[in-house]
């Protein structure tokens, strides 16, 4: 597993991110090559995002986005639930995550990634991987 990026992060080992998250807010749960690749996208597009829990255990990012995202996020790749107080990937209480944040190096960190910027993200992302890229067959004769 890679967690490969063209750009600069910072990484920090345990259950609570580094930078401090808004007392409501929601979190979106994502495959993990699906999420970061959106979220690499959207640090070249220019967009600041928040701190991201990457689960290694269970292939997963948790990207802390804006309150009030739950009711409005229907996406197939993903799915957003309300906060995260324990930082779990998946749905049951009993499973653990083993993890790691990773936060931008930015001058002013911020503790939420636009969800609506992310959304739009992923979608993109999902479609470019999910689209063969097309093959050029070349004729050779000797």
């Amino acid at each position: 597993m890679s967690l490969w990026s063209r750009h600069l992060w910072h990484v920090a080992f345990g259950e609570q991110p580094p930078v401090a998250l808004p007392r409501v807010h929601d979190t979106v749960r994502v495959g993990l090559a699906l999420g970061l690749s959106a979220i690499d996208a959207l640090v070249a597009g220019g967009t600041v995002v928040g701190p991201l829990r990457c689960c290694l255990e269970h292939q997963k990012l948790l990207v802390p986005v804006e309150s009030d995202t739950v009711h409005r996020w229907r996406a197939a790749h993903s799915d957003c639930v309300p906060g995260a107080k324990t930082w779990r990937c998946v749905s049951d209480g009993f499973r653990s995550c083993s993890g790691l944040w990773v936060t931008r190096p930015e001058p002013v960190p911020v503790a939420t990634t636009p969800a609506d910027a992310l959304h739009d993200a992923l979608s993109r992302t999902r479609d470019r991987m999910r689209t063969p890229t097309p093959q050029r067959w070349e004729l050779c004769c000797a």
